[in-house]
């Protein structure tokens, strides 16, 4: 489960959330953030995917989850130092 939902502050993901496609895994880093005058939340990523010719990618907040095991199966930061899971 990702700690960093930001239910509190009006956004669906604070920076350095991680988080995935709700269709397909694409495990990736939340960069930044922005409201359209509609209120859609515009998230800029950038992908963690061990396979992936294009990092940088700008998404609507409505297809992004929090990362889950399928997108950890493919994730550059699986098994690291820096992969959250393992800290405690």
């Amino acid at each position: 489960m990702n700690m960093h939902v930001a239910a509190e502050t009006g956004w669906r993901f604070e920076i350095d959330s991680l988080v995935t496609h709700i269709d397909q895994p694409m495990p990736s880093i939340v960069m930044g953030r922005a409201k359209t005058s509609r209120g859609d939340e515009i998230y800029a990523v950038r992908s963690l995917a061990i396979e992936d010719p294009n990092r940088d990618r700008m998404m609507l907040g409505e297809v992004l989850q929090p990362i889950d095991d399928e997108s950890w199966n493919v994730c550059l930061l699986a098994g690291t130092p820096l992969d959250p899971r393992l800290a405690g």
